[in-house]
């Protein structure tokens, strides 16, 4: 099949220009168009890894080539993103308008994971519970008769329809989980609104997913991506490891072991189980059980007392108790095997304790691994609390596997951050994954007439006790000066508090805008509506921050943002790489997430505006070439007084 040049659609008077009035001619955009067009055409095992900056218009160059090819052949699209605000762009805008430039009626949802829908079984126990009424969460019942009623109407099931906050505990009561699932033995499995997305998207040319729902799969579950697909394409891939790490983590908690022992199913599987000389002893073992993890955990607390620590080998003590814990755990399941052996008629009772046998086995597993500490430093493992946690600290062959794992023809994989200073060597060891084609695009816009990069030097690091006040008066005086219209990135939720509070401390005219006081798309919305507020926030917002215009003339960052040094995985790496971990690992990642940030600022050819970064190593320290990772635009260093109580801010000139 012959793609139609990208010319097409990207040129001047191509098929954008004549739909869209306010279309500009992107040289950038064009050129990814037509590499995408080759990649597709150079057929099976083709793999382009691409950057561009913001506002290239990558979405558009990659889609539309991979839609066009996809409306000849039949072949499907795979759309995985980390975040929801491009989820949302591509499903309400993006894809509606590519089928109109197109003349074409391709079509697509979005498919998000069970947690996003609700469960009828949960439901049903809901409002078992509530003997008749609606159970209470401090409102009279109100948000579960508001569920109630949405369950008699919905199509979908998806959460999100419901006017109640995500963090809702009458939404975490109803909401499905892929732990508590009954699968072919619910009761429900027919009316299920998570089965019934799958079987939609099964038809659906263009699927939109997150890498949290293709790595659960893929990596967590060790199964295939429930949706094939021909042409995969892989937004913001410089978030792939994170996500990948995120999916093969383990932990497992006192709390944990104590939910599984009060779940019901112990009860009515012992009335179901237990006769003659058997009477008593899976009550008698549940509470065994709950005795041996409260020691294991007590001893725990002893033995390591402090929060949050490392394990870079096991203790002996734990791994005794840890033994003990499981060998009645295994006593119990044992016990329990014949309700869970598979029936040809699912029965609920029956079912509820085949799924919590199968939770208890994971719980029971983790501890293990958490305490035999055997795969150090390629795991990273830690305590935290009354918490043992275990996650992937190195890069592992299984992540690239898994891309490969259905056979596409073609994967592309995108991002304005994939590069450190050009190379591709960080991202490539992050990932294992070998693409056989690479792009990288320049910025649109001419980025040394739109904008310059300040460098504030306080002369102190961050233990510094007046580090953080130091920094916050930087801040006030910078948001002033610009007459608001800043987005204000922090590394710390310290910081971002007392920044807030130096911001509001006096009457403004602006509006202080802080994360955590609103949901971040109401935060988001409040932000682009009006032109002179301040937003701060932490690293969160260094993605999925698009306001182009006045509303947005200056970014500030409050320092090279590196993982803080106690990070049980940055601990790991660094015995695993000794001192190549900085230049390796720890300095690239750093690199790109700046370079992240710095990229809200220019969204259009109309912006205008500065970033300043709270942080003199990124001009002092020239073995970093922190620079080259930033857009190649004036330089002015500025200097913080000695005079801490006045924290002025002084020139120092062009760098």
């Amino acid at each position: 099949m012959d793609i139609p040049p990208m010319e097409n659609f990207f040129g001047l008077s191509g098929r954008l220009a004549e739909i869209f009035p306010s279309f500009e001619y992107r040289k950038q955009q064009a050129d990814l168009a037509e590499e995408a067009r080759r990649t597709l055409l150079g057929g099976p095992g083709e793999i382009l890894a691409a950057e561009a900056p913001p506002g290239v218009g990558k979405t558009f160059a990659l889609l539309i080539p991979a839609m066009t090819e996809a409306a000849a052949t039949g072949k499907k699209i795979l759309f995985l993103t980390a975040g929801i605000p491009l989820q949302e762009q591509l499903i309400r805008k993006d894809l509606p308008a590519l089928n109109r430039v197109l003349g074409l009626s391709l079509p697509f949802g979005l498919l998000k994971g069970k947690g996003n829908y609700a469960c009828l079984v949960r439901a049903a126990e809901a409002s078992e519970s509530g003997r008749g009424g609606f159970l209470s969460f401090g409102d009279g019942g109100a948000a579960s008769m508001l569920i109630a009623q949405w369950l008699e109407t919905t199509e979908t099931g998806d959460l999100s329809e419901l006017r109640l906050p995500p963090d809702s505990p009458a939404v975490a009561g109803v909401a499905a989980s892929s732990r508590a699932c009954l699968g072919f033995r619910c009761p429900f499995k027919d009316r299920c609104f998570s089965r019934k997305a799958l079987r939609e998207a099964q038809d659906w040319s263009v699927v939109v997913a997150n890498y949290h729902l293709f790595f659960s799969y893929l990596l967590g579950a060790g199964k295939p991506f429930p949706v094939p697909c021909d042409i995969l394409i892989c937004d913001e891939a410089h978030r792939i490891p994170e996500a990948a790490r995120s999916s093969m983590a383990m932990s497992v908690s006192a709390d944990d072991f104590a939910r599984l022992l009060r779940h019901r199913a112990v009860s009515e599987g012992a009335s179901l189980l237990e006769h003659g000389s058997s009477a008593g002893r899976i009550a008698a073992l549940s509470g065994e059980i709950r005795q041996e993890t409260a020691r294991f955990f007590d001893l725990l607390e002893v033995k390591v007392p402090a929060k949050k620590v490392s394990f870079t080998g096991p203790c002996e003590e734990l791994r005794y108790q840890q033994a003990v814990v499981s060998e009645k755990v295994l006593e119990l399941l044992r016990l329990f095997a014949p309700l869970v052996d598979e029936q040809d008629e699912p029965d609920p009772g029956q079912s509820a304790a085949a799924v919590w046998a199968e939770e208890l086995r994971r719980v029971r597993y983790a501890l293990q691994w958490c305490t035999e500490v055997k795969n150090y430093p390629s795991w990273a493992y830690w305590k935290e609390g009354r918490s043992l946690a275990s996650a992937p600290a190195a890069p592992f062959a299984e992540l690239a596997d898994s891309f490969l794992s259905g056979a596409p023809d073609s994967i592309f994989f995108m991002s304005a951050t994939l590069t450190a200073g050009g190379k591709w060597d960080y991202w490539m060891r992050e990932t294992k994954i070998e693409p056989t084609r690479f792009f990288i695009a320049g910025s649109p816009f001419d980025l040394p007439a739109q904008m310059e990069i300040l460098v504030v030097d306080t002369g102190m690091d961050v233990m510094n006790p007046a580090y953080d006040d130091t920094v916050c008066s930087v801040i006030e005086k910078l948001v002033e000066s610009n007459g608001g219209s800043t987005l204000v990135l922090l590394s710390s939720l310290r910081l971002l508090g007392k920044a807030a509070r130096a911001l509001r401390r006096k009457e403004r005219h602006y509006t202080v805008l802080v994360q955590g006081e609103l949901p971040r798309s109401e935060l988001l919305r409040l932000f682009r509506e009006d032109r002179t507020s301040v937003l701060i926030g932490s690293a969160s917002f260094r993605e999925g921050v698009d306001i182009p215009g006045d509303g947005l003339t200056q970014v500030i960052i409050d320092r090279i943002p590196f993982p803080h040094p106690g990070d049980p995985l940055v601990q790991a790496r660094n015995a695993l790489e000794g001192r190549a971990a900085f230049s390796r690992t720890i300095l690239p990642e750093a690199k790109m997430l700046l370079k992240q940030a710095a990229g809200r600022l220019i969204r259009s050819r109309e912006d205008r505006g500065r970033v300043a970064i709270i942080d003199g190593r990124v001009l002092q320290r020239r073995d970093w070439n922190i620079p080259a990772a930033l857009p190649q635009v004036k330089y002015r260093r500025l200097v913080v007084s000695s005079n801490l109580a006045a924290k002025s801010v002084a020139p120092a000139g062009p760098v």
